[in-house]
């Protein structure tokens, strides 16, 4: 049996104060901080740089819609720019690809089903969402929209 105690149990817990030895994140994240500010403050940051930042951020811009790559494809195209020895690498490639097909090709149709069914449920939702954004907001002055009295059973 080992006498090792179990993780956090000599020093602080896992999730509440660092144990001793180990940096204070939120120290260093303020310390951080500061050093850009004063940097900022002392234009060591080119303006190219800070357009950058300042920049609202949009990770799916110039990207392909999701439907281009819904297709799974069991086979890619076998090419080798190696002359004598790329001959070699794509026949056998080729017959290991052949030797597979039968268990390679069902788990790409299955992921291509399972994708497009995906992108046709997603496709539903925002068409939803866009329809319920069109509708003009429920008041209560508008008819049958009233709310129950409490005398009224």
């Amino acid at each position: 049996m080992s006498d090792a105690a179990p993780p956090g149990a000599e020093g602080g817990s896992r999730l509440g104060t660092p144990r001793p030895g180990t940096p204070d994140v939120n120290a260093v994240v303020a310390e951080l901080q500061n050093e850009v500010v004063r940097n900022r403050a002392a234009g060591v940051y080119p303006p190219s740089l800070l357009e950058k930042l300042d920049a609202p951020f949009h990770p799916d811009e110039g990207l392909e819609p999701p439907e281009a790559h819904a297709v799974v494809e069991s086979a890619r195209p076998l090419r080798s720019t190696r002359p004598i020895v790329g001959g070699v690498a794509v026949f056998c490639k080729r017959v290991q690809r052949r030797l597979l097909s039968w268990y390679i090709a069902p788990i790409a149709q299955d992921q291509t089903r399972f994708n497009l069914a995906i992108l046709r449920e997603l496709r539903a939702v925002e068409q939803r969402l866009a329809r319920l954004e069109r509708q003009p907001a429920a008041t209560p002055d508008e008819p049958g929209t009233e709310t129950p009295r409490q005398g009224d059973a």
